[in-house]
Parts: C-alpha cells; sequence; structure tokens
C-alpha cells in the first residue's frame, strides 16, 4: 500500500501514512501563473494499492480537480487499486434534485472520480448517509462512509464536557447524535431545522429543555456560515445552559462565521482536521488508518 497525500491534504495524509507505519510519497505539485495545476508522481506505483488523500475545501474546483488528475495518473501508470480518501467531499450536500432541472452534483462528482479510476471512495461523516445508499446502486465504484462524532465525543469528554447534553442541531443527524449521548454520559434531543428552498435561509424552532446550568455539546457535521450554529447556542443560552461547545466535523467558515458562534455565546468550538481551521483539532488520522486496515 503506498499513500500520497494529495496538494490540499498534505499534513493530514502523512499522519496517516505515519498511523499505517509507512512513509507517505510525496507528489510533485506546483501552480501555474493562471491558477492550473501541474501533478506528477515521484515514483513508479505499478501493481500497488494506491491511497489518494485528498480533502476538497476551500476552493473546491481547484481541488476537485487535483483528485482527479491524481486518480486518472495512478490508473495510467498501472496502480492495482486506487483508494480515494476525501476527508470532506464537495458538493455532497445537493444529494437530491429539491426542484426541477437542478444539478444532481453528488451524483456527478461520484460519476467523475469512478471515471478517473477510483475503485473505493472513502468519506467521512457525509451530510446524508441515506442518500449514499441510494447513490451506490447506480455506480460500481465501492463507497465507504465513515463518522468522526466519536472521536470527537471523546476529546469534548477530556476537556471538561463529560456529562454534558448532546444535541442535534436538525433531524437527520438525531440517531448518530443520540448514541453518542450514551458516550457523553447526559441527555439527548435535536433542533427542528426547516430550509427555505429557494433563499436557503433556515429557520430552528428550539425545543424548551430543561438545560438550567447544564453543559451542552452541539454536534453538527458542517459548519459554514454559522448561522444555524449560532442560533441553536443563542437558544440556548436564554434557556439558562451553561457552557455551549459548537462541535463539527468539518469546518469550512465564511467570513463571519466565527464572530457569530463567539458572540451568540459558544464557550468552545472543535473541529476535525478534514479541513484545515482555526479551531480547536481533533485528527481523523487513526479513524481513515483503522479502516485502510481492514480493506
Amino acid at each position: 500500500m503506498i499513500i500520497i497525500p494529495g496538494p490540499a491534504s498534505a499534513v493530514l495524509g502523512e499522519a496517516i501514512a505515519k498511523e499505517l507505519g509507512f512513509e507517505a510519497t510525496l507528489l510533485n505539485h506546483r501552480l501555474f501563473p493562471d491558477g492550473e495545476t501541474y501533478i506528477r508522481f515521484p515514483e513508479a506505483i505499478q501493481g500497488e494499492t494506491v491511497v489518494l488523500v485528498q480533502t476538497t475545501a476551500p476552493n473546491p474546483d481547484r481541488k476537485l480537480m487535483q483528485l482527479l488528475f491524481m486518480a486518472r495518473t495512478a490508473k495510467d501508470m498501472g496502480a492495482a487499486r486506487i483508494i480515494a480518501v476525501i476527508p470532506y467531499l464537495a458538493y455532497a450536500r445537493q444529494d437530491k434534485r429539491f426542484l426541477e432541472g437542478e444539478s444532481l452534483s453528488f451524483d456527478i462528482i461520484l460519476g467523475m472520480l469512478e471515471s478517473a479510476g477510483v475503485n473505493d471512495t472513502v468519506l467521512i461523516d457525509i451530510h446524508n448517509e441515506k442518500a449514499v445508499e441510494a447513490l451506490m446502486k447506480k455506480h460500481e465504484m465501492r463507497i465507504h462512509t465513515l463518522t468522526a462524532i466519536y472521536y470527537l465525543a471523546e476529546y469534548m469528554k477530556e476537556n471538561s464536557y463529560q456529562g454534558a447534553y448532546s444535541l442535534s442541531p436538525d433531524l437527520g443527524r438525531s440517531e448518530l447524535v443520540e448514541k453518542v449521548s450514551q458516550l457523553m454520559g447526559g441527555g439527548f434531543a435535536f433542533f427542528m431545522k426547516v430550509r427555505d428552498r429557494y433563499t436557503g435561509k433556515t429557520t430552528m424552532k428550539v425545543k424548551n429543555l430543561d438545560l438550567d446550568g447544564k453543559d451542552v455539546v452541539i454536534f453538527d457535521d458542517i459548519i459554514s456560515s454559522g448561522g444555524t450554529m449560532a442560533r441553536a447556542i443563542q437558544g440556548l443560552k436564554d434557556q439558562g445552559a451553561g457552557k455551549v461547545a459548537a462541535v463539527c466535523t468539518h469546518a469550512l467558515p465564511v467570513p463571519g462565521a466565527n464572530e457569530k458562534l463567539k458572540n451568540a455565546g459558544a464557550d468552545k468550538i472543535v473541529a476535525t482536521d478534514t479541513v484545515e481551521s482555526i479551531y480547536e483539532t481533533v485528527s481523523v488520522a487513526k479513524l481513515v488508518a483503522d479502516f485502510l486496515n481492514t480493506l
């Protein structure tokens, strides 16, 4: 097995290789003045199982193209099996057509990876697990999904949140967060979130909970604008919650998001290293390495 980190996941890719007891093979990579990407594999990989590690944020279009270049080049060089570890997969949120004529971007991206020669794709905390199950029937490429939520929960327990209430920001993630609540040792609940299909704006119904003085951890898959999480934090603080932590797998904060969370009263903000961010970080290297050992 050869571990090859892409330009977007150099640190994480090397950490995964170290967990597996390998030394990562680093690509030759540069950008041309006009923004195009140059990719070169520095050594022969014919007949090998090649693991490509490449996240796709920020700047998803460029990073997806880099991943496709890597996969097709590995195929052309005779790799026996190509495993794409994509810590964060962009465009996966558009997993069905909410309005007639919309691009089904998740399906399109999977098709591009398959065409480029990828045999297995490893994804972490994808937005909609049920959508993955449906799309797997359309592709020969094997799609594996992992969750980092238990690693995040252990981190929170070790950092003064043991016994905290576990909260899901919506119904879709509630089943997973309910399982995590057993590990955290506190209660469990979820918000009802309604999204306007035309504007994308979300509104949240905050259920009245007995949270007076109780610490809370909100577990989400993505923090981007910070608006949904900030409204959740504010609602919890209004109900008398003690410390409130905003925890996610993928931190994709746009300008102003951090300020929203802080102003709403977030006492702690934690993410994983699927994407580099300014927040406290929990590594998914062992999670990925342990899974690769099963393939």
